[in-house]
């Protein structure tokens, strides 16, 4: 494929087939026919004999196919008559009727007359795989190839835990082996593997043990397989297998030092993983239960790892892979270096790509298919501005910033900016980014930001305090000593003579409630407001829900990268491949809120979205946006 040891794949694939079927049951003779989607080069003679069909019989049915079969054709079928006598006659050599034992499932059914599971499904009307005990099924007379060898076969009987074109293989784990010389044995990757046999997970990897390997048959052909479930629809109800959309993840797993640490970890003895890729492997998990929701809703979805490790000539070799070129959508990578290489691929390609990383606004610009999960701080001033603006215009509001931190008055500027915006009437004029009136009333309602040194006395800010109105302190800067200090001046405001009465309110960035040096009971006191991209809920039924799928499908408690790395898939489809087209431009994630906008036409897209929380009676409530 182009890349040394880590890169697999997984299909995950679900077509939707609408059945139409009439078995009456009747004493007397009657014909039917099946129809069939020709592959990519199936043959009618291949096809006869598949369905045990006479040749002659096949072209009377089908008189276009003498000149000719085209992928996508569909053609009849002539099914021989069957008896189904209420007499008590049981000869039939068209179908056998099997009588279904307690605990028997399809697949085992299918194994033994060597009939595919889909054309079983589709003969009996079944819309699930769920048996019960003492049902009548009827087998056609149809065989399918069930070795299970690896060499290209056409045909093979599914198995519940294999793709279509994959087979199972025992490897029995000899002296010395690894599980990283095993995956470069089979060409598949570590977690692939440990995903297959989960005692590896408990016991590592012990000499004797057996493996279940799942490989790719060579040269199968998935487009010949997928529409083994050849039904006895009518032709207007097929619906026919969608697009197929493949998404590659390129993070730092550093698979072969993982291993390493693995295959050497003692007894009894904490061995952990690189923090990174243990960061990558939550991501990657996140995003495997996004995809298996999305394969539930009708997507045909293929997701490729690639391992960049902190070497850029990895990344170099993953963007010449053969199957990276193909992608329809990129997660990742981390590191600037990286970030800004793919960014240049993701241009030249049209592919859409986002990282988990958070990328600065400014890496958006000339580059309209990058994408940023996570609002600005600068987006965040802008909409702090507007709520405030909305909800407390007829406040007392001060708007406080570090005057040795350049981004700090960008922040601060930005908040004044969009406050004093539209709020005077057509006699204002906008002259390089500040406001002059005409009508000089209307000049001390503009906000201005108050420039402030830490360390130094802000004891004037008492004369600009209201004692009757409420007192909003809007603090733009996200560093923390200036924060701990700007917090004990306004402590100190609150307890003076003339303003121990008086009403204040904290708002800021999240920093501000993250922060371990002030007290809860003053962020309380003061009714902190902060901006957010978003914190998770224990309560919503979201979160419950998708922590029940994470423990089912991992064993394991989720992390916020796992819920990043859901958000991040889920989001970029309702973006790009929404379900029945819809047109709600936001989406509304597990633990964010994602909804893309340009920066400007010709650049990427940042998540324009903000969430408002604040502190009262010592709980956290996220506040409704108008």
């Amino acid at each position: 494929m182009g890349i040394d040891n880590f890169t697999y794949r997984f299909i995950i694939i679900l077509s939707f087939l609408n059945i139409g079927i009439s078995l009456r049951s009747q004493s007397e003779i009657r014909s039917e026919f099946i129809f069939h989607t020709v592959s990519r080069g199936e043959t009618s003679y291949g096809i006869s004999k598949k369905y045990q069909v006479d040749l002659n019989d096949f072209f009377s049915s089908n008189p276009e196919a003498s000149k000719g079969l085209v992928k996508g054709q569909i053609l009849k079928i002539p099914i021989k008559p069957y008896i189904n006598n209420e007499s008590g006659s049981n000869q039939d050599s068209l179908f056998k009727k099997h009588v279904v034992l307690e605990g028997e499932t399809l697949w085992a059914i299918a194994k033994i007359y060597g009939v595919q599971v889909p054309i079983i499904k589709s003969y009996n009307q079944l819309l699930s795989n769920v048996l019960k005990k003492d049902q009548l099924l009827l087998i056609p007379n149809i065989l399918a190839d069930t070795t299970d060898i690896i060499k290209p076969l056409i045909k093979y009987v599914d198995h519940p835990l294999l793709n279509k074109c994959d087979t199972l293989i025992i490897h029995n784990v000899k002296k010395k082996e690894t599980l990283y010389s095993i995956s470069k044995k089979y060409n598949l990757s570590i977690d692939k593997i440990i995903s297959n046999n989960l005692f590896l997970e408990d016991e590592g990897l012990l000499k004797d043990q057996n493996l279940r390997i799942k490989l790719r048959i060579k040269d199968c052909l998935d487009d010949s397989l997928l529409q083994t479930i050849d039904s006895l629809s009518i032709i207007d109800s097929i619906n026919f297998q969608p697009k197929k959309l493949r998404v590659s993840i390129v993070l730092p797993f550093f698979i072969d030092k993982s291993d390493s640490i693995i295959i050497n970890c003692s007894k009894n003895t904490d061995c952990s993983i690189d923090k990174m890729t243990e960061n990558s492997l939550q991501i990657y998990n996140g995003v495997k239960i996004a995809m298996i929701e999305l394969k539930n809703l009708g997507y045909n979805l293929e997701l490729n790892l690639f391992d960049t490790k902190y070497d850029t000539n990895f990344l170099n070799n993953i963007l010449n892979d053969s199957i990276f070129k193909l992608s329809n959508l990129i997660i990742g990578p981390l590191y600037s270096k990286n970030i800004k290489i793919t960014r240049k691929f993701s241009k030249i390609n049209n592919i859409p790509m986002i990282s988990p990383y958070n990328i600065p606004s400014q890496g958006l610009f000339n580059y309209p298919n990058l994408f940023k999960i996570f609002p600005s701080r600068s987006t965040q001033s802008k909409e702090m501005a507007k709520y405030i603006k909305n909800n407390n215009s007829n406040d007392n509001i001060l708007v406080i910033t570090d005057s040795k931190d350049i981004k700090s008055s960008v922040y601060s500027n930005i908040f004044s900016d969009v406050f004093n915006s539209n709020l005077f009437n057509t006699d204002s004029v906008i002259l390089e980014d500040s406001i002059t009136k005409k009508d000089s009333i209307f000049f001390n309602d503009s906000l201005t930001p108050i420039s402030l040194i830490r360390g130094e006395d802000w004891s004037f800010i008492l004369n600009k305090l209201s004692s009757n109105k409420k007192n909003i302190i809007v603090l733009c800067s996200n560093q923390i000593p200036f924060l701990t200090y700007s917090f004990n001046q306004i402590i100190e405001f609150s307890n003076s003579k003339d303003h121990y009465k008086s009403k204040f309110i904290i708002f800021g960035f999240e920093d501000l409630y993250r922060m371990k040096t002030i007290d809860i009971k003053y962020k309380n006191k003061f009714n902190l407001h902060f901006a957010s991209k978003g914190i998770l809920d224990y309560k919503s039924e979201n979160v419950k829900i998708f922590i029940e799928k994470y423990q089912k499908e991992f064993s394991s408690q989720p992390t916020s990268f796992s819920y990043l790395g859901y958000d991040i898939l889920k989001s970029m489809f309702h973006k790009f491949y929404p379900f029945n087209n819809e047109i709600n431009d936001v989406y509304n994630g597990v633990q964010y809120e994602i909804n893309f906008g340009r920066i400007d036409s010709n650049s990427g897209s940042e998540n324009k979205s903000v969430n408002f929380y604040n502190i009262t009676d010592f709980k956290l409530v996220k506040l409704l946006k108008n």
